[in-house]
């Protein structure tokens, strides 16, 4: 039993060093598909929002909140996200990213985007 945990963490850290050097990557490709599963319920708020008032108005809170807001949190969380994974140290980034990609698959699901 003892190779065998020591096997697997071996596989993990190898895993892991692997996929260090794209931890940046990876983390932008997260931000972007968790923004992507909600974009849809912040653009009915935003068009709640500013229903009746006038085209300009409009386009202008369209352009804020899609691409500055949605832009500017892909800019800042992307490396908090990059920082906070590796914080949990090479040996657990395999296991972390593949739940993480699960946890969206499964947001996704419920959501019917897939």
């Amino acid at each position: 039993m003892d190779s065998l945990l020591q096997a697997l963490s071996s596989v993990a850290l190898t895993i892991g060093s692997w996929l260090q050097p794209h931890l940046y990557n990876i983390s932008l490709l997260l931000v972007v598909c968790f923004i992507s599963l909600y974009a849809n319920d912040i653009i009915k708020v935003t068009k709640r929002f500013v229903a009746r008032r006038h085209f300009i108005i409009r386009v202008l809170c369209f352009v804020l909140v899609t691409g500055f807001g949605m832009g500017l949190l892909v800019v800042f969380v992307t490396p908090f996200l990059s920082k906070l994974l590796m914080l949990l140290g090479v040996k657990w980034l395999a296991l972390t990213l593949t739940a993480a990609f699960l946890i969206l698959g499964i947001i996704a699901d419920k959501k019917n985007q897939i």
